[in-house]
């Protein structure tokens, strides 16, 4: 009788390597028909920790398939290998299944290529909703229960781990180098049978191998949990070097608060722009100040009262209340420059020091300030300096936010009062600067008010000033010459109106009889005519370039004498018309010459101020100053001698009419008042003196923090001021 058939051997038993090859080749779609079964016979063990050597090595294997030059993306390279495992081996009894894991790494692949894309918020959508897919399409909540799997750490994180129920985790958001899942325990939480709602944070890969982010995240949950940090503070409740536990917390971030307004399809006004940065400033000073301890920032302060990663992503606001809630505090170490990876994304808000891996006692004021900066325009800045549409909306705002974005932290927060940071107190500054924007005409809800702001001469400028030194009485800073400049913008007013009402085809008396005494003639009809014209000019160039500008307190002989310009423009053009107006209306175009060199002698003073004041600024390490350190607003930078050349035409016009050999008297003031209101009013006062007042603002802002460095002894060698005529 034969031997019986001894039973067939059965395959060696895949290894981990081997897992990870055949991953690789079905992802390459170089699979022969036995692969998808083979890694199905896979034992649990094999396919996790194939897994995670694939994992380890995920950025290499992208590498490798743009070597190749295979078509599509590495992601969508997996996504299809996860949709023709689904397909050729639908069943899989073991857990963890294949499909999960690979669904795991479909959703590790498709983060991290968002992370090194352009920033776009339609992608950032896309790829949301395709990692809420693949928790529908294969169960990867099985999948990542076994492959963050604690095999070290305490028997507390064990536990805590053990207790997760894998089927309830869902795809809640991804952050720079994590993944935040939502799930629930095994068991209720009391009686009553309702389940503790958890939230997971899972470091994806590679990130995790990197040692700086893995001892942070091992130290989560010591640091910051607890009693230890602010009730502020979302507190975690166990960590290990791949994951942070904490409650969930219902709510939506602050970056899908940003995004929700952006995305509207009609642009958020100015007036609802500055209604969420008031909104967050109130809400952000004070989270941060609770986070503090609400005592002062000082060299005591330990990390734990810091947050040092402060973005939109990181900021819960807690829904029904809209209470600011924190989490993942403590420095990113994925932006330290030591590492080396690329700055994207939310790095533009991360401090300069603590990208150096460093700190300072106010980088969560400089992360405070570039979120501000995006609340009011749209986009967080990425030359490390306020946009110009934030100080054309308010120079006020724009002077206080710069301030709070200097690179160098000793040059920071140079205007709040000297001595320790209180987040209360920058809380107060902050508020009073959004308050002062909101009273700008381009803040006005009312579309007509705006408009007329920008056209009309007198503009809302006494409006704005007052509101301006009303607030400066609770001022933390003072109340920086507010008055001053209250009275200098009420004297340009009262002069414009003067003049209206003394050049007006109809008095008072008139209008309550009816009798008009009909149009004057010849020379007087020219003087009523170019003075009309002059206040025009001289109304707007003040209210709307100059009346926000001083140069008080600034050392140097250049400063006063500028200064004393400056004013002298609230009422140029009652003084060169007083003689044309009262005494002798023939001389009408030498009050236009003589007002034109006043002008002209204006712009050339605060342009050599300004620039003088930006070179100081350069000198002194500011970081805002633009790098060239010379004032380009819309033109500015030619206004001097174009209005010399304009005085010089009218000189040689006033000099014929005297002599008699210029007759046509008509012609010529048609043409002053065809270049006054065309060229002078409408292109440089209303179309572009918006731009003009912005770069002026950030000039004098500039000189004005320069003499507080000086004031406090800390100015670098070789800082020229005070700004001199020669330098």
């Amino acid at each position: 009788m034969p031997p019986p058939t001894p039973p067939p051997t059965p395959p060696p038993p895949i290894a981990p390597t081997d897992f990870e090859r055949r991953l690789l080749a079905l992802i390459r779609d170089s699979a022969d028909e036995e692969t998808c079964p083979s890694l199905i016979e896979a034992s649990a063990e094999a396919r996790t920790l194939g897994t995670i050597r694939f994992l380890r090595g995920v950025l290499d294997h992208a590498a490798e398939h743009e070597a190749a030059r295979r078509p599509g993306s590495f992601a969508d390279a997996c996504d299809a290998a996860l949709r023709a495992l689904l397909t050729r081996a639908p069943h899989d009894p073991a857990r963890p299944a294949v499909a999960g894991l690979l669904a795991l790494i479909c959703l590790n692949v498709r983060l991290l290529e968002r992370r090194f894309d352009s920033p776009d918020r339609a992608r950032y959508h896309e790829t949301d909703a395709y990692c809420r897919e693949l928790f529908t399409l294969a169960p990867v909540g099985e999948a990542f229960h076994a492959v963050y799997r604690p095999d070290e750490g305490t028997e507390f994180e064990r536990d805590r781990w053990a207790a997760l129920d894998p089927a309830t985790f869902a795809y809640h958001r991804a952050g720079t180098t994590s993944v935040i899942l939502r799930a629930t325990g095994r068991t209720p939480r009391d009686e009553s049978g309702a389940f503790d709602e958890l939230a997971v944070k899972c470091v994806l890969f590679p990130w995790n191998k990197l040692s700086a982010i893995a001892q942070a995240t091992n130290a989560y949950a010591e640091i910051y949990g607890g009693r230890r940090a602010s009730a502020v503070v979302v507190h975690p409740i166990a960590s290990t070097d791949r994951w942070v536990l904490l409650p969930f917390q219902e709510g939506r971030t602050l970056a899908e608060r940003l995004d929700e307004l952006e995305g509207r399809e009609q642009p958020p006004s100015v007036a609802e722009r500055l209604a969420v940065c008031a909104e967050l400033s109130v809400g952000l000073t004070a989270a941060l100040h609770r986070l503090a301890a609400e005592r002062p920032v000082d060299a005591s302060t330990g990390s734990e009262r810091q947050h040092l990663d402060l973005s939109p992503g990181n900021v819960i606001l807690a829904q029904g209340t809209g209470e600011v809630r924190l989490i993942d505090l403590g420095p990113n170490h994925l932006y330290s420059r030591q590492i080396g990876i690329p700055e994207h994304d939310d790095s533009v808000y991360v401090a300069p020091e603590v990208k150096n891996k460093g700190r300072s006692l106010s980088s969560d004021a400089y992360s405070l300030g570039i979120i501000l900066i995006q609340a009011v325009c749209g986009h967080a800045p990425r030359d490390g300096r306020a946009p110009d549409v934030v100080w054309r909306i308010s120079p006020d705002l724009g002077r206080a936010l710069e301030d709070l974005i200097e690179e160098d932290p000793r040059r920071r927060l140079l205007l709040l009062p000297e001595g320790p940071l209180r987040f209360d107190v920058l809380g107060a500054f902050l508020d009073e600067a959004v308050e002062l924007a909101g009273h700008e005409p381009d803040a006005a809800r009312s579309r007509a008010r705006r408009v007329l702001a920008r056209v009309l001469p007198s503009s809302s400028e006494v409006s704005t000033q007052y509101q301006r030194w009303r607030l400066s009485r609770r001022s933390v800073t003072g109340g920086r010459n507010h008055s001053y400049l209250l009275l200098f913008a009420f004297v340009a007013t009262a002069c414009w109106w003067f003049i209206l009402a003394k050049t007006a085809l109809f008095n008072l008396d008139e209008l309550v009889t009816g009798e008009w005494g009909g149009l004057p003639s010849g020379m007087p009809l020219a003087a009523d005519v170019i003075a009309l014209t002059q206040g025009l000019l001289a109304a707007k160039y003040y209210q709307t370039i100059l009346a926000r500008l001083t140069a008080r307190g600034v050392p140097g002989r250049l400063a006063p004498l500028t200064e004393v310009s400056i004013r002298l423009m609230t009422c140029v053009a009652l003084l060169i018309n007083i003689v044309p107006l009262f005494y002798r209306p023939d001389l009408w175009a030498w009050g236009a010459a003589a007002g034109a060199y006043l002008v002209t002698a204006c712009n050339g003073l605060t342009l050599l101020l300004t620039t003088r004041m930006y070179q100081a600024g350069h000198d002194a390490g500011l970081s805002t100053i633009p790098a060239d350190a010379r004032v380009r607003g819309r033109g500015y930078e030619q206004w001097w001698w174009t209005m010399l050349l304009y005085a010089l035409a009218v000189t040689v016009i006033a000099a014929g009419l005297s002599a008699g050999f210029l007759r046509d008297l008509w012609a010529y003031v048609f043409g002053l008042v065809a270049v006054s209101v065309g060229i002078h009013y409408l292109s440089k006062f209303v179309a572009a003196g918006m731009g003009v007042r912005a770069e002026l603002a950030r000039a004098f802002a500039a000189g004005e923090r320069v003499a507080i460095l000086t004031a406090r002894g800390t100015t670098p060698p070789g800082v020229r001021w005070p700004p001199r005529m020669v330098p």
